[in-house]
């Protein structure tokens, strides 16, 4: 991640994360995967679609999905995301290795 990306990173700010993506119960939203290193069970629930950039084409899976770092320290970081996530808490704990790793900071 370019040093001026890495700087953007702070609490409060809302970023997009890889992730995999298939459709929904409902046309209004997405079920989502995020795979991060280090957490033994996939992040996954459902996020409003306006919360999801679909993949390229219909081959691929991998998209985003935006959250917003609600608490960043040196070890970990804890990302809120809109909807239900089904596997863990909300906000979610990941290391923050991996935000600075894989994320890209959202306009908005």
């Amino acid at each position: 991640m370019q040093r001026k990306a890495q700087a953007a990173l702070k609490e409060g700010r809302t970023v997009w994360l890889p992730c995999e993506v298939k459709g929904g119960m409902f046309p209004t939203e997405r079920y989502i995967q995020l795979f991060v290193p280090d957490v033994t069970v996939p992040i996954s629930g459902f996020v409003p679609s306006e919360d999801v950039r679909d993949p390229k084409s219909p081959e691929e899976r991998t998209g985003q999905v935006r959250a917003v770092i609600a608490h960043l320290a040196k070890d970990e970081a804890a990302l809120l995301f809109r909807g239900e996530i089904l596997s863990a808490t909300n906000p979610v704990i990941v290391p923050s290795k991996w935000i600075l790793a894989t994320t890209n900071v959202a306009d908005r």
